[in-house]
């Protein structure tokens, strides 16, 4: 719980030295919705960090005995949504690092491809218009090769890159992921799963994730009826067939399609 009186003060003189560039503030994962929402005049984009990589995992969040699995990224990025009224936009932090896997008594962990990938694409189904990625350069997550470096080059090449490709502006997706949500009446019948739908020109992106531990082929349902077929992002050349505005896809647990 922050004073918010000098905060109010130095938003106000930065908005009147640089009006053209927004402020971002991060909060951590603790708190109510309306002990947050004080500090919503202090920022122009809202957020929260959530690091659920840990052993055991799920440390990071107050929600951890109802949610300690990766998907509670989404759950905060939804939290975020509701505590920005609307009237911001919402950019998640996500683990590359963290206290809880770098302090003495700690066991070092960091998340994997699918797991990162997952993370960043919950946070964008669930109302993320822009990510941070926190922990690259703490010192005790470093190797000997990246602490000469000053940063987790490792988990780039291993980990980061491949995500952040999938997402970047050279990317078939990166159209999609600047565009708003889609009014489509896009329903989808199947257990845990996220989705989202945008287009772009004449083309339709759904992303979709499941966030438990049950394997199934879901349907989706709503789209348009002369849509024809889909292409598998990512996944080539793997396709679906679409038949009157339906098609059906298999999801295994924490799975992005």
């Amino acid at each position: 719980d922050h004073p918010l009186a000098p905060m109010q003060k130095t938003y106000e003189i930065l908005k009147e030295l640089d009006p053209n560039h927004p402020l971002v503030l991060i909060q951590a994962p603790r708190g109510t919705l309306e002990s947050l929402k004080k500090y919503n005049p202090v920022c122009d984009i809202i957020g929260f960090d959530i690091y659920p990589i840990a052993y055991p995992s799920g440390l990071h969040s107050q929600f951890a005995k109802t949610n300690s699995e990766i998907s509670m990224v989404g759950d905060y990025t939804r939290r975020a949504m509701e505590l920005s009224e609307g009237k911001k936009s919402v950019w998640m932090t996500l683990q590359i690092a963290w206290s809880g896997v770098v302090k003495p008594e700690k066991t070092l962990r960091f998340p994997t491809f699918p797991e990162e990938r997952f993370m960043v694409y919950q946070a964008i189904i669930n109302g993320a218009r822009g990510l941070f990625f926190f922990g690259g350069s703490l010192p005790q997550a470093l190797n000997e090769r990246d602490k000469d470096l000053g940063w987790n080059w490792k988990f780039w090449e291993r980990v980061l890159r491949p995500v952040v490709e999938e997402i970047g502006s050279k990317s078939p997706l990166y159209p999609a992921l600047l565009a708003p949500n889609s009014k489509l009446p896009v329903k989808v019948n199947g257990d845990g799963i996220e989705f989202c739908v945008r287009e772009v020109g004449d083309e339709i992106f759904v992303l979709a994730c499941k966030r438990n531990h049950t394997t199934e082929e879901v349907e989706f349902s709503g789209l348009p009826a002369n849509a024809a077929g889909g292409d598998m992002l990512f996944e080539e050349p793997r396709k679906v067939e679409i038949n009157h505005g339906k098609f059906k896809d298999w999801f295994a647990p924490f799975e992005v399609n």
